[in-house]
C-alpha cells in the first residue's frame, strides 16, 4: 500500500467516524432536549395534581360532616321522643283533670 492509498484509507475513516461522533451526539442532545420536556412535562402535571388535592380535600371532610350530621340526627330524634312523650303525658293529664 502507497503513502497516497494509506493517506487515503485514513481521511475515508476519520470521515466515517466524525460522520459517527457527530450522529452520536445529535441522539445524545436530541434525548437530553426530550428528557427535559419530559420534566417540565411532569412539573406540570405534580402542580396540577396538587392543586387537584387542594380543590378536593373538602370532599374528604365531608365524611367527618356526615358523622356529625348523623349524631345530630340521633339527639335531634331522641329530643322529639322524649318530647312527644311529654306531650302524650302531659295531654293524657289535661284530659283527666275536671
Amino acid at each position: 500500500m502507497s503513502d497516497a492509498e494509506l493517506w487515503a484509507a485514513w481521511r475515508l475513516w476519520i470521515i466515517v467516524a466524525t460522520v459517527v461522533v457527530l450522529l452520536a451526539a445529535g441522539l445524545l442532545i436530541t434525548i437530553l432536549l426530550t428528557a427535559r420536556g419530559i420534566l417540565a412535562e411532569a412539573i406540570r402535571a405534580l402542580n396540577a395534581v396538587e392543586t387537584i388535592r387542594k380543590n378536593t380535600q373538602p370532599i374528604w371532610e365531608l365524611q367527618t360532616t356526615n358523622h356529625v350530621a348523623e349524631q345530630i340526627l340521633q339527639t335531634v330524634e331522641a329530643i322529639e321522643q322524649k318530647g312527644g312523650a311529654l306531650v302524650r303525658a302531659l295531654e293524657g293529664q289535661a284530659v283527666k283533670r275536671p
